[in-house]
């Protein structure tokens, strides 16, 4: 239907051009003195005007002439500016759907947001400062605009998609992320949203927030890798600063990528061949890394029957092996130092 609609105007105008290219030559034929003799000529004459150029080599002379050609110099306005429109309008399409996201990025590795609002704000800026990448749907235009405003595109690629429409989330490069973060209103949105993802992905790893802290088994029997509530980690960090504010604060810069050489994080390294202890004891990389780089080995992450098992500060003799992760206080001068060195940048995936 779409193409009939487009293809009636376009067989009408070219109708009319041959039959006015047909009186033109009738009219200029008969007299010897016009230029305009056979249709060769006129096809010439009605390109020449159409495209504005006006050589001025091909003219018509007699009154019925000079009518179809004012009617050809009117008609060929009329088509530049539809042309014009036409090509502008596919021009901002195509801008719009690019700035909507329907292009799809090809973001790998990277973390998807589904659902924007000032916690997603905060994690994606953690997020890009740990080097990594992410892809933002939002069901709001113009968090577009925000989006765009903060963030370059090289870091951050935005979506703008219903929530509960899971076949877009393929536009976001959700089968080739890492992780995925459900930023729903509610926690029945929430585990709505995983369980259809969980449907279509069922590796993937999801990180959610809960505003109910009883609803952790039900999204953790869902398929969620990690269940936070809200109110649990505030109520910690708040009653930290009650009673033991120097650690609340430590606490709180621990939590945030580390920039300056007087910032600290806590990163955990995946063991891949080429890290220097692969098959080594803790107690070795523990001392060897605190006396060349200044860095706290505080813990092992094992795989132990498709779970991760965390060993904070385990026994010295513990074998670091080929996939573990290794747990570790930096600062933001040793971080790209360890990443180099370790060949592979922090992050669980």
């Amino acid at each position: 239907m779409m193409k009939s609609r487009l293809l009636y105007p376009v067989v009408l105008a070219l109708c009319m051009w041959a039959v006015l290219i047909s009186l033109l030559v009738v009219f200029e034929s008969a007299y010897e003195d016009s230029p305009i003799r056979s249709f060769g000529d006129a096809i010439w004459y009605s390109l020449v005007t159409l495209t504005t150029v006006g050589y001025g080599d091909m003219y018509p002379i007699t009154s019925g002439g000079r009518v179809i050609g004012a009617v050809l110099l009117l008609g060929s306005l009329g088509v530049l500016g539809v042309l014009i429109y036409k090509v502008s309008e596919r021009i901002n399409q195509l801008r719009e759907r690019r700035k909507m996201g329907y292009n799809g990025t090809n973001f790998e590795n990277h973390v998807v947001i589904i659902g924007w609002d000032d916690l997603a704000h905060s994690i994606t800026q953690q997020l890009i400062d740990a080097d990594y990448k992410v892809a933002i749907v939002t069901n709001k235009k113009d968090d577009i605009e925000v989006i765009h405003e903060v963030y370059s595109k090289e870091d951050v690629f935005c979506l703008f998609a219903d929530l509960k429409n899971i076949s877009l989330l393929e536009k976001a490069g959700i089968r080739k992320a890492g992780m995925v973060f459900a930023n729903l209103s509610t926690d029945t949105e929430k585990l709505i949203a995983i369980l259809n993802i969980k449907n279509e992905y069922r590796e993937k790893r999801f990180v959610v927030t809960l505003d109910n802290a009883d609803l952790k088994d039900t999204f953790r029997t869902a398929g969620v890798t990690y269940v936070l509530s809200r109110n649990e980690i505030a109520s910690k960090l708040i009653a930290g600063y009650m009673f033991e504010p120097d650690v609340a604060e430590f606490e709180m810069d621990l939590m945030t990528s580390a920039k300056e050489s007087d910032e600290y994080d806590i990163q955990q390294f995946r063991i891949v061949e080429a890290n220097p202890y692969l098959n080594r004891m803790y107690g070795d990389a523990f001392a060897d890394l605190k006396t060349r780089h200044n860095v706290l080995l505080v813990g092992i992450s094992k795989a132990s029957e498709g779970e991760r098992q965390l060993l904070k500060l385990p026994p010295d003799d513990t074998r670091i092996e080929l996939g573990d992760y290794l747990i570790m206080i930096v600062n933001g001068a040793t971080e790209k130092v360890i990443a180099g060195m370790f060949g592979i940048k922090e992050g669980a995936f």
